[in-house]
């Protein structure tokens, strides 16, 4: 079905549903009650163990890289205390640790060129890993300086590059950096910002030029970016932000396997939207020109967190009432439910790797009552999943 509306074009408006689960089988790589981290340097470990915070930092992403080691964001939303905010993984099951990564220096919070909070990052096909710092730590306001967006090359293990963030690409009060793809082919980058910092929320999405090393912000504080108003959801049957509805703009994001289209979503919404790469990648385009070019995709069974696409264009996300994940199919469009697992509680973030597996993150993220010490099932969880596809990075 397809109409014209206030200059939005319309591509359906429910999207078909397959309710039937697939039989993937799934391995956890990782889990634990609570985040272990490997720490060398003393100062750094004698603070984290002796912080109110110890033992709750909360884990986020997970990317895997062209030699299928995997990589995870752990943003310091509790505290500065957190010894890392991107780590490597080592080890596996319930001795899995995380190793500060490029290294501890640069994951001190002392360092003016250190990381501060990291929660989205994307690893290339040339296996350069794109680190969005979204800079705040426990909330507060960021410096100049804070949010920016390295670029670290893993065969090297060298510094290629970085962006800081101007006032004009994302407040220092308002922003909250969410998520990045990356387009190999015209060397740009998409990213999501949720602005869950500011009432009304000052969600947008920044289009980063690699070849210019310049960024700008496209529909900023518009309704494609925002919270959709009313919308609530529960996870196992409990309301999520019981004292205060939560609130976030744009957060999942994914990139055609053609780089020709850009997919996001906004986390308290269940509008998938779209727009032509081509027409972001214009920088000379006026706002209201882009804003028209914005699509509703799809309106999905569940609100999502983390996106990803494969080579051949189909979608996967994250299905935050379902527990589980859902895909939607390139060549028909239908949604339908990939994987459903009771213990998959707040899926997060999805990463493809070169073997065709597909990485999952889940974290308990809405829950500030954890049992950190004997739960009935680990808290945090690293997933993976056979999926037999190439990850859209790929040529």
């Amino acid at each position: 079905m397809k109409s014209i509306k206030h200059g939005l074009t319309i591509l359906t408006f429910i999207a078909p549903l397959s309710v039937s689960a697939s039989n993937l089988p799934a391995e956890i790589v990782a889990e634990w009650n609570a985040i272990k981290y490997e720490v060398k340097n003393p100062l750094i470990k004698s603070t984290w163990e002796k912080s109110q915070i110890y033992d709750k930092a909360l884990m986020q992403g997970v990317k895997v890289d062209q030699n299928n080691h995997l990589y995870v964001s752990t943003a310091r939303w509790a505290g500065s205390e957190i010894p890392a905010t991107l780590s490597k993984l080592k080890g596996n099951g319930k001795s899995a640790v995380l190793v500060p990564f490029p290294s501890e220096e640069l994951n001190d919070v002392n360092n003016p060129q250190g990381l501060k909070a990291v929660l989205g990052f994307e690893i290339d096909r040339n296996n350069v890993m794109w680190i969005l710092d979204q800079g705040h730590i426990a909330g507060q306001p960021t410096k100049d300086g804070d949010e920016k967006l390295i670029l670290w090359d893993l065969n090297t293990h060298k510094e290629i590059s970085r962006y800081h963030f101007t006032e004009k690409d994302s407040s220092r009060t308002c922003s909250f950096l969410n998520d990045i793809v990356v387009d190999n082919d015209h060397q740009f980058a998409y990213i999501t910002d949720s602005g869950i910092f500011c009432k009304p929320l000052d969600g947008g999405l920044i289009v980063y030029d690699q070849t210019k090393n310049q960024a700008r912000r496209v529909l900023s504080g518009s309704k494609f970016t925002q919270n959709e108003p009313h919308f609530f959801f529960n996870i196992n049957g409990e309301p999520v932000s019981k004292d205060q509805p939560m609130l976030t703009g744009a957060d999942g994001i994914a990139l055609s396997g053609d780089k020709e289209t850009l997919y996001w979503t906004n986390l308290t919404g269940n509008t998938l939207y779209s727009i032509k790469t081509q027409i972001l990648r214009d920088f000379s385009l006026p706002e209201s020109e882009i804003e028209k070019h914005v699509k509703i995709v799809n309106l999905l069974p569940s609100n999502t967190d983390g996106m990803t696409a494969d080579r051949a264009g189909n979608l996967y996300m994250t299905g935050l009432t379902i527990n589980g994940l859902m895909k939607r199919d390139a060549k028909t469009g239908e949604i339908s439910r990939l994987f459903y697992n009771q213990n998959m509680v707040w899926p997060d973030t999805l990463s493809i790797g070169n073997d065709g597996s597909l990485y999952v993150s889940s974290n308990n993220l809405h829950r500030n009552d954890l049992n950190y010490v004997d739960p009935p099932t680990t808290n945090y969880k690293i997933w993976k999943l056979t999926i037999n596809q190439k990850p859209y990075t790929d040529k």
